[in-house]
């Protein structure tokens, strides 16, 4: 089996269980990585371009992902004290809240997941999957270069 197809296995699998662990709030995994990083924010809130370079997703994708975790009202968009034209992304009480929960339930996950193994062989297993997403991100980099971005 190819390395994409496992990587492609074990991403749907945890998503999967990650949106079951997280439904109860009416939220997705997705949507609760993503409450745990703007609760993970101090003083200067993210903004929309600084979510899609996290999460390595496209614009339309996180406007999707913030729009609905506004209208839960886990989120509100500000305008930045500097910039007016930047819009902040500001996590509300009621979005802390659910990612204080959905936390508990992630790290369980993870600890269930490395369960099987040592903790050097996570050390070394952890390095490896760095390497592997900085080798992704540059292949992004590398696409955009031959398209002539």
């Amino acid at each position: 089996m190819r390395l994409g197809h496992k990587l492609k296995i074990i991403h749907n699998s945890y998503s999967r269980i990650a949106d079951e662990s997280t439904q109860e709030l009416g939220i997705t995994g997705m949507q609760s990585f993503l409450l745990g990083y703007l609760s993970s924010h101090g003083d200067t809130p993210p903004c929309q371009h600084d979510i899609e370079k996290r999460f390595n997703i496209k614009h339309p994708t996180a406007t999707g992902l913030l729009s609905r975790l506004c209208e839960k009202g886990y989120v509100e968009f500000a305008a930045d004290r500097n910039d007016g034209r930047l819009k902040r992304i500001v996590i509300t009480q009621a979005g802390r809240d659910a990612a204080e929960q959905t936390k508990s339930r992630l790290d369980g996950l993870d600890e269930w997941l490395s369960s099987s193994f040592t903790p050097e062989e996570l050390t070394t297993f952890h390095g490896f999957l760095d390497r592997l997403v900085q080798k992704a991100l540059a292949s992004g980099d590398r696409c955009r270069d031959k398209e002539g971005d």
